[in-house]
């Protein structure tokens, strides 16, 4: 149903409510008719139309329920009679000028689901005899119902059309020839729009764990970036699996991700990112309510991600799925998806939703020595240490580590503690005082040196802010005492 159909519809249902009111007035002979609409959300009497033949008689659009002599009628059940100068003040009609012609008048409450919607009311010099009129008044009554019944039926049905062809719209949103982090961005975005009261995240397998690593813009109360999978939730349950799953929290169980989670309500639903047929990532798409998730809005989210996971399998060869789907080397995650990250906390903040998070980039102090003393191949699986050592949620706190450059390591984390990065650090010096124990056999001496910056609403863009983060790092490499700085 197209928008001007849908114009058409109200306006012709507009008209059919004024003929009806201009018929109820003749058959009842009486000098002045109109109905008026009771908006309780606004506290109005909203005019639908009026029919009369006098000349010194206008209504306003709306009229606040107490500036009206109708306020104390509008929760009426039954037909009211009442008597001008007796039952309520001439001064009262205020739709009247110069003089008030109406002796008697007839209120008649229109009732829908339980609840009075509209009142239509008779004005008369000559006494309204209710008997008489009792089948026009049932017949008007009838006839309002049916009306308004139809009416609605033809808006729940272009809402209905227009909610599909929103999907629709949706789903061409997921295009094959974008990237591949692109597109689940996109999927997020769109499974958000069915989600007014939660959000839609992202976990993928880097850094030998899975972590949260993107978050839609408009989420609310979404887990927090870098926030490590545990089992026994619903995610691990949905991956372990390989379908979806739909469940409702009561009592904060079950968790949707870990433990740590500060709060777990309303209902989640939980579908695997399965290209190939491995498991390359799992979407949470939570709410607060969960008649949220009807049958419906649960194809809708199940349908993006297998549609955004078919677009990204139809440019990856099978072959070339030996490493994880989003990790660029090392297990380290790929400078498009953690610059994807970063861009959505900054529109985040922006929309005054966001949650304190840093950019920061950590590089071995002595990269020159490293090189000279390990094989290539070894420098690869050493760098594959470094990673996993460095993973800020190994030591409890919520982020992730991307790939910059060669030995110099991007990371994202997302904290209330506005010390969190160097909670990490520390953690991660005692970690490492005893040496880090290499996958290739041995241990060696590990020390970072780290440049970061805290993203604020003010930050332009990514590119902005990694550059602050670059120029933090510069200052520490500059400096043979500090191995901490921030921009």
């Amino acid at each position: 149903m197209s928008l001007d159909r849908q114009k058409k519809a109200l306006r012709e249902f507009k008209q059919i409510i004024e003929d009806l009111v201009h018929l109820f007035r003749t058959s009842t002979k009486v000098q002045l008719s109109y109905m008026c609409w009771v908006n309780r959300d606004r506290q109005q009497f909203v005019w639908g139309t009026n029919s009369t033949g006098l000349p010194n008689v206008m209504f306003q659009d709306r009229v606040a329920f107490e500036n009206h002599f109708l306020d104390e009628f509008k929760d009426a059940e039954e037909v009211i009679q009442l008597v001008v100068g007796e039952d309520i003040p001439k001064a009262k009609l205020m739709h009247y000028f110069d003089f008030v012609q109406a002796k008697h008048i007839l209120i008649i409450p229109f009732i829908n689901k339980g609840e009075t919607v509209a009142l239509t009311v008779l004005e008369s010099e000559e006494e309204i005899d209710q008997e008489v009129i009792q089948d026009r008044v049932m017949a008007y009554n009838n006839a309002l119902v049916n009306v308004l019944d139809t009416y609605l039926e033809v808006v729940d049905l272009h809402e209905n059309q227009q909610e599909w062809e929103d999907y629709e719209e949706s789903i061409n949103k997921l295009d094959y020839r974008q990237h591949r982090v692109e597109i689940l961005v996109n999927m997020l975005e769109e499974m958000q729009k069915s989600l007014p009261n939660g959000g839609a995240v992202l976990l993928a397998p880097g850094m030998e764990s899975w972590n949260v690593i993107l978050r839609s813009q408009n989420s609310k109360k979404a887990p927090a970036l870098g926030l490590q999978l545990e089992e026994k939730s619903v995610a691990y349950e949905a991956l372990e699996k390989g379908e979806p799953i739909f469940t409702m929290h009561f009592n904060n169980n079950p968790r949707r991700i870990t433990s740590n989670e500060k709060r777990t309500e309303g209902a989640t639903y939980a579908v695997p990112i399965m290209i190939h047929d491995r498991r390359q990532a799992v979407v949470i798409c939570y709410d607060n309510d969960p008649l949220t998730f009807k049958e419906s809005t649960k194809h809708k989210l199940s349908n993006l991600a297998r549609i955004a996971a078919l677009s990204i399998q139809s440019s990856v060869k099978k072959s070339g799925m030996v490493q994880e789907l989003l990790t660029q080397n090392f297990g380290a995650f790929m400078p498009e998806l953690w610059e994807a990250a970063l861009n959505s906390e900054l529109a985040k903040l922006k929309k005054g939703t966001g949650t304190s998070t840093w950019l920061g980039l950590i590089t071995p102090d002595d990269v020159s020595a490293l090189r000279t003393k390990f094989r290539l191949e070894d420098l690869q699986n050493i760098q594959t240490d470094f990673v996993t050592v460095l993973n800020p949620s190994r030591y409890g706190i919520p982020g992730f580590i991307g790939y910059n450059s060669d030995y110099v390591y991007a990371f994202l984390i997302q904290s209330d503690d506005e010390e969190a990065v160097s909670f990490w650090m520390e953690k991660l010096k005692s970690k490492l005082e005893s040496g880090l124990n290499l996958s290739i056999g041995g241990s060696m001496r590990a020390k970072f040196q780290v440049g970061f910056t805290k993203i604020t609403e003010e930050s332009p863009n990514a590119y902005q802010v990694k550059e602050r983060a670059k120029k933090a790092l510069s200052k520490v490499i500059n400096d043979d005492e500090a191995e901490l700085a921030e921009v």
